[in-house]
């Protein structure tokens, strides 16, 4: 093993990740994201049927929860800092088991409210757990492709588990419940996994001080607030394209409907492909730098939509991919640049209150983002990519103060462990 390490640093680093538990951790990412693509576009109506609330109960419930979990994300971080990433990565997933089951299983506000508490709190744990898991797994030199492998698996377990909801999921009560108890034995099957993986290279704990994990304050570290502000406006942005895109595309452009599942099986395709061999390319680059280029490569397909509009159908369609295709490029360069920020500049012993932390910012920008789109796609829907640009041309900016982050995450280990 230490003869492989060492000939991994030495010599170019394989596109490829490698090294112990790569094949458990990989499996264990794909079934989540099976599960989340299976889930997600009957979510509403999966809640709707099985609690017995209404379509507007059910939105105000699921906002109202994912915003009252968002302060406990602080006891995360530092549980993940005290046990390490796999033991919350476990509890998460077994958290999604009892939402899905005690939604098939009861009825009224009450459960709803419980459950969908549960759901947002493990989703939220796992987006903090598994980056870290990824990069203490990872053998030297190798951090990238193996954060580049949680994407892989995110995406195409995403777009599998979706078609197979579309080609199974019946739009029935009894259909729902099926529904709920193929996801909770999904996500049973993923801690399954996840007993698999190895724990990963263990991390000195934090001193404890009272309530406080060691002298863990993210919100007062600049740098690592500028990533995870740039890291959240991009990522409001892309959460605006997922659901002002299709209603743009259908209604302002009298697009077929056709066109919206090439737009996004190109943005699909590309994210899956091209994630392990871009990441390999990238990693020779600042993060900063790379962030920024892909933030500023949104404005491709803003610039798009914004000019299909004059243009004959033929035109408009070609118009429309080659923005989605430069805009999938920047995708890929902001989610990979993004997490070799926040797993970098944080000191070792404190990344998962970090990550954590920077959680507050991905639940703002997952509140934001339909928010913006309702408001703007209602009644000036030209306005929406004018502003998307804006943000994305502020979000590079502010990516390009971010020091580099091997150079300060070098300091700063050193600062905490001497």
């Amino acid at each position: 093993m230490t003869s492989t390490a060492v000939k991994d640093a030495s010599g170019p680093a394989p596109v490829l990740p490698r090294g112990p538990g790569v094949v458990w951790f990989g499996l264990s990412e794909l079934v989540k994201a099976l599960g989340t693509g299976f889930f997600y576009p009957f979510s509403l109506l999966f809640f709707t049927e099985l609690s017995g609330q209404s379509l507007r109960s059910v939105g105000l419930v699921l906002t109202a929860t994912a915003l009252a979990v968002l302060p406990g994300l602080f006891a995360v971080g530092r549980l993940v800092d005290r046990v390490g990433p796999k033991p919350v990565l476990i509890a998460a997933a077994l958290a999604r088991v009892a939402c899905f089951a005690g939604i098939a299983s009861f009825r009224g506000l009450v459960p709803l409210v419980l459950c969908t508490l549960l759901l947002a709190l493990g989703n939220r744990a796992e987006q903090a757990a598994s980056p870290l898991l990824a990069i203490r797994l990872a053998p030297e030199g190798q951090s990238g492709q193996w954060l580049a492998l949680t994407r892989v698996a995110f995406n195409a377990g995403i777009g599998a588990g979706a078609l197979l909801a579309s080609l199974f999921v019946v739009d029935t009560a009894s259909g729902f419940v099926v529904l709920g108890v193929v996801n909770a034995a999904g996500f049973a099957l993923t801690a399954l996994l996840y007993l698999r993986v190895p724990p990963g290279r263990p991390t000195e704990p934090a001193p404890r001080r009272g309530l406080r994990a060691g002298h863990a304050a993210p919100w007062r570290d600049l740098p690592f607030l500028r990533a995870a502000g740039a890291n959240a406006v991009l990522l409001t942005a892309a959460l605006a394209v997922e659901s002002a895109l299709p209603v743009f595309v259908l209604r302002e452009l009298r697009m077929p409907s056709w066109t919206v599942g090439v737009l996004f099986a190109v943005n699909t395709v590309l994210l899956t492909v091209l994630q392990l061999p871009l990441s390999r390319v990238l990693e020779k680059f600042r993060p900063g730098s790379v962030l920024a280029v892909g933030g500023t490569a949104y404005v491709a397909l803003y610039a798009s939509a914004l000019s299909a509009g004059g243009a004959p159908r033929g035109g408009q369609v070609a118009l429309l991919v080659a923005g989605m295709a430069l805009y999938t490029l920047g995708e890929l360069a902001v989610s990979q640049a993004a997490m070799v920020m926040l797993t970098s500049l944080p000191p070792r012993r404190e990344q998962g209150a970090y990550l954590a932390f920077n959680q507050l910012f991905a639940g703002g920008a997952t509140a934001l983002a339909p928010l913006l789109v309702a408001t703007l796609m209602a009644g000036f829907p030209l306005v929406l990519w004018w502003v998307l640009a804006a943000g994305s041309a502020v979000a590079a900016l502010l990516a390009l103060t971010v020091p580099r982050t091997r150079e300060r995450a070098t300091a700063r280990t050193g600062d905490v462990d001497g």
